[in-house]
């Protein structure tokens, strides 16, 4: 159960930057360029506050996870979806937090609350994520 635990961290690979090919770096850019200019369509029809919701959308997602599933599998682009939905949750806590403080505290304290409020939501569900469902985290298993 200790070596379940110890496969759960998360880590950095810089070596594997070199590995990414032009075409893939194409692929985010034209996914992230068709999402944002969608979310500025919306915001013009639709008013800034609906835009902004879309422009919440992770913008190279879909292509992360195309390359993702291309390059290492379904598991592996799973995985990575579920810590995206963790981040867009943790992303509500900074939303709600921010909309709650500005305009009564200074804007870098409310900054600063919300990145607080970010990161400790976005640790505290990979940790429970981790302790629930660790096959779910463990990179390292097929």
């Amino acid at each position: 159960m200790a070596a379940d635990r110890a496969d759960v961290r998360p880590g950095l690979q810089l070596g594997s930057l070199r590995r990414i090919r032009l075409r893939d770096y194409a692929l985010r850019f034209v996914f992230g360029a068709v999402i944002s200019v969608g979310a500025a369509l919306i915001g013009q029809v639709g008013g800034p506050r609906l835009g902004g919701m879309f422009l919440a959308f992770p913008a190279i997602l879909p292509a992360g996870l195309t390359l993702i599933q291309e390059k290492d599998g379904t598991r592996d682009a799973d995985r990575t979806a579920v810590g995206a939905i963790l981040g867009g949750i943790a992303l509500c806590a900074f939303a709600i937090v921010g909309e709650a403080a500005f305009g009564t505290l200074p804007p870098w304290l409310v900054l600063l609350l919300a990145l607080g409020a970010w990161c400790g939501a976005a640790i505290g569900l990979y940790a429970l994520l981790a302790a629930l469902r660790p096959e779910a985290c463990d990179r390292n298993r097929d």
